[in-house]
Order: C-alpha cells, then structure tokens, then sequence
C-alpha cells in the first residue's frame, strides 16, 4: 500500500535520492544557522531566571549545571525553510528572522512535552528534561517556550511588517499549533488502540509533523510579500515536505544509526509508537506474521532479541523498502507542488534539495 498522491506526482516514477541533495540540503541550512540562533538566543538568553536556564539546556546551549557548552543545537529545518521561501519569492530573509525563530521554539516546545509523553530518555544523545528535572518542571518549560514564541514573533513588527501581516502570520502559528495538537492527540491514542489504518496514521502525521513545516514554507513567502496564491503554494510544498519528513523519522526511530540520530535503534518500538513501518507491515502481512508481529509489539517492555527479531520481520514483510519508496513519493510531489511558480531556477534547486533531504537525511 501507497500514500495517495496528487496526480502530479502520480504521473512520474519517484527519482532516486542522490548524495549531492542532503550535502547541499545541509550546506543549505547552514547558510542561515548563524543567524538563526542569533535571533534564537536574543529571545531565550535575556531572560535569566532558572525555567530559561532549562530551556536553553534543551536547546543544547549549557549542561544540565547552567555551564555553557559548545553545540550545533537542533536541524533548524523549520527556520531555514521559512527563510528560504522567502528568499525563494525574492524577500528579504533577514526581516523573516523572528518568526523563523518562533518556528524554531515551537517545535521545541513540542518536543519537551512529547518527551514527556513518550517517556523518552534521550534526545540528541542527551538526558530530557523531565528525566533531569521531572514531568511538571519540563511541562512547564515547554508552556513558556510556547508563550516565549508568540512574543518572539511579535518582533515582526520591529522589522518593518505591517500589522495586519504580522497578524496573518501569528495566525498562521497559532492554527499550526492547534493541528500539532490535534496530531499528538491521535499519536498517543495510536498508542492505546490494537490498530491504526493507514488513513489514521496519515492524519496523524498531518498535523503532527507537516502543519508545521506547511506553515514555515507559507509564513516565509507571505513575508517575502508573495501573493495569497504563491503563499498557499508554499504551503502544499511545505505539507508535503513533511510527509515526507514524518515517514523517514519513522525510518530512522526503526533503523536509524545511534551515533547519527542519538538515540538508540529500534527506539520506536520500545516505545510501541504505530508508526509507517509497522502501520504498512500490519496491514500487508499473512495472518501468521501479523500476529507475529501483533504478539512482539503488544508487550510492555521488548528485550534486545525482540527489538532485532521486530526489525527483521519488518524488513521481511517489505515494510522498510515501502516505507523509503513513500517517503521518496512526498519529496517529489512537494517538488511538483513548485511548478505553478515562476521561480528564479537556483531557488527552485534549492527548495528541490530540501525536498528531497527530507525523504534521505541519516538523523
């Protein structure tokens, strides 16, 4: 079973990720990170009190005794991606800077608080926070670095955007955030049920991960004073962007390298999370395998030989090549989603990098 797909992108055969996309993808980011956590530490670093010496431990800035460490921090796929659509639409990147920035907090502010959920141990090869400092502490970090970001965005303002410009877009965040929300919501009852279709993973996944992305992709074009068309067509590239995204972290919390994601193999089964790999196996396997399978992911806690036999089982019911070719699909129908655009060809290149570093990335 495959993801629908526009009939765009149903009308040619996914090309095949090439090495160049992540280097240059990644070479991409880092043309923007320097400024990024510029306006990111501005909004966190001036404020002393002990809930912003934790979020400024998550983000990767200090160690858990408030020392400042060296560290690249997170992807900073989101602020980039806001940035470069509104370079793409010939913006001036640096005038989008604090709603980059409040991108960058609010997918933080999720992943406090779905750590929590997941009772997750690590991220980035280090303690969470609530395993430092407790569930109520890291709760309440995560509220502040949400209120933290509605501020940030605010500066707009001091940019030179209009009012009603900088309102569009803090309501663009705001109805993001709701569909974050709304995606967690089905992830953690995914969690309580026996099963979860296909269609339920796919929504799950819309608001959990694209909405965000579709939001960065569309607040960066209307910052880059793109027309309502262009903004909405940013918006298709961004969602997805991040389909494509979501399938290959599921890839990658099956799979993934440890020294590379910083967490450990197989992470997501442990943590029983119904995700495109084991959704795509549950619903493609021989009654004998899938309960199999059933029996293996039912249990409260899996042993190391478990976690091996699950993967191997997977891969056995082709779940991890279905998975990557899905993946692969989204990258190009968010390419597609660009056509309508006239677009000067080294942006679109670019923005066709990013696409397909999300269907290919190692963390």
């Amino acid at each position: 079973m495959v993801p629908p797909s526009n009939s765009a992108a149903e009308a040619r055969p996914p090309q095949s990720i090439r090495p160049e996309d992540e280097t240059d993808a990644r070479r991409l980011i880092d043309r923007y990170r320097a400024a990024i956590l510029e306006e990111l530490r501005s909004a966190v670093q001036q404020r002393a009190n002990p809930p912003f010496s934790l979020m400024r431990y998550h983000l990767g800035w200090e160690d858990r005794h408030g020392r400042p460490i060296e560290g690249r921090g997170g992807k900073l796929l989101r602020p980039a991606l806001c940035l470069l659509c509104c370079e793409a639409v010939d913006g001036d990147w640096r005038r989008a800077l604090p709603a980059a920035a409040a991108l960058e907090l609010v997918h933080n502010f999720t992943l406090i608080h779905d750590d929590v959920e997941d009772t997750s141990a690590h991220r980035h090869g280090r303690e969470t926070l609530w395993r430092l400092w407790g569930e109520a502490q890291a709760i309440n970090v995560g509220d502040g670095m949400f209120a933290l970001a509605q501020v940030t965005l605010l500066r707009l303002s001091e940019r030179g955007h209009p009012p009603e410009r900088v309102v569009q877009a803090a309501r663009m965040l705001d109805e993001a955030t709701l569909r974050l929300c709304e995606g967690q919501h089905r992830d953690l009852l995914s969690g309580e049920t026996a099963e979860t279709t296909f269609d339920e993973y796919l929504a799950m996944i819309e608001g959990k991960t694209a909405a965000l992305l579709a939001t960065s992709s569309g607040i960066g074009a209307l910052l880059g004073e793109a027309s309502a068309e262009t903004v909405d067509a940013f918006y298709k590239f961004g969602r997805r962007l991040g389909l494509a995204f979501q399938i290959r972290d599921d890839i990658l919390g099956i799979w993934g390298d440890p020294e590379e994601t910083g967490k450990p193999a197989g992470d997501d089964l442990r943590a029983g999370k119904k995700s495109y790999p084991v959704v795509i196996a549950l619903e493609r396997a021989p009654a004998e395998q899938r309960a199999e399978l059933e029996t293996l992911l039912a249990r409260d806690e899996l042993s190391e030989r478990q976690v091996r036999q699950a993967c191997t089982l997977l891969e056995r019911l082709g779940a991890r090549e279905e998975s990557e070719k899905a993946a692969l699909e989204h990258a190009e129908a968010a390419v597609v989603a660009l056509r309508e655009l006239s677009l000067r060809p080294e942006r679109r290149r670019e923005l066709e990098h990013l696409a397909r570093f999300a269907a290919s990335r190692r963390s």
